[in-house]
């Protein structure tokens, strides 16, 4: 039958031509879900994961330095001890909370305490107290007219070394140690006041005034054999005392002059100078 329709149908060939010729354009529709299919899953999943990383990366390190920062205003502010190291490597006075502090002392020698400034207890030579102490002990180089050197003395509880120089109305008493032998900062009343100074390039430090003795009696409570003293004292700014302060490598120095005639900050700066 020539009027079929299977008679009309295109060959295999044909059909391949024509669809040869047919160029399908997506929509968006088509993206988008070509986007969720599974092959293309991993990518994602793989970049969201590199970005999620480095997110969580970025906040541990800031957090770690947040901690660390914290930690550090915590040790400083709460912690006794750090607080202390702190104020002692700028600073070579503390203040107490008052002017008025309470001491135990055990002299070393009955009189000891009370005759300290004593030219007896400076009977050492220079170079037998650096061979006691164990380092280079310097001495003002040139003395002011009026002013005499008198001896010297080895504290061995804190190795430390001091000269007297005594003068017209005063004494001078130069002290030098290594730093960390005993208390590094010298405690001063609240109301005392502390200039910084210059020596040369270092930074020092420099008071006037002193702790004056109001009481003192033996301590009941102690039972050893070992007499300890019990001392009462108040702080005085216009006691004619005056004290000077530095560091030059792990050298703690001090100048502090007693006396009506003490020499000037100028003075003392001067003999600090000229230290040799």
């Amino acid at each position: 039958m020539d009027n079929s329709p299977f008679h009309q149908a295109p060959e295999e060939l044909e059909i391949e031509e024509m669809l040869s010729h047919i160029r399908p354009q997506p929509t968006s529709r088509f993206y988008k879900k070509m986007r969720s299919t599974p092959w293309e899953r991993p990518n994602m999943v793989k970049t969201s994961s590199a970005l999620a990383y480095l997110k969580s990366a970025d906040r541990l390190v800031w957090g770690l330095l947040a901690l660390i920062l914290i930690v550090g205003v915590v040790g400083l502010t709460f912690i006794p001890s750090v607080r202390a190291i702190a104020r002692q490597f700028f600073y070579s006075f503390i203040h107490s909370p008052s002017n008025q502090i309470q001491v135990q002392v055990t002299p070393a020698a009955p009189g000891d305490l009370y005759n300290f400034s004593d030219p007896s207890n400076f009977t050492l030579s220079v170079p037998l107290a650096q061979q006691q102490a164990g380092f280079g002990v310097k001495e003002i180089s040139v003395l002011p007219e009026g002013l005499t050197f008198i001896g010297c003395r080895f504290d061995s509880t804190y190795n430390a070394v001091t000269l007297q120089y005594q003068g017209n109305d005063y004494k001078l008493f130069l002290t030098q140690r290594p730093r960390g032998n005993g208390q590094d900062v010298f405690s001063i009343g609240a109301s005392a006041n502390v200039e910084s100074v210059k020596i040369g390039e270092i930074q020092g430090e420099f008071v006037v005034g002193g702790w004056k003795v109001i009481s003192q009696q033996p301590d009941s409570s102690n039972q050893t054999p070992t007499s300890v003293i019990n001392i009462n004292a108040i702080w005085d700014n216009d006691l004619p005392q005056s004290t000077l302060r530095w560091q030059t490598s792990d050298i703690v120095y001090e100048l502090r002059s007693v006396g009506e005639g003490n020499p000037s900050l100028s003075d003392l700066i001067n003999l600090a100078n000229g230290l040799k």
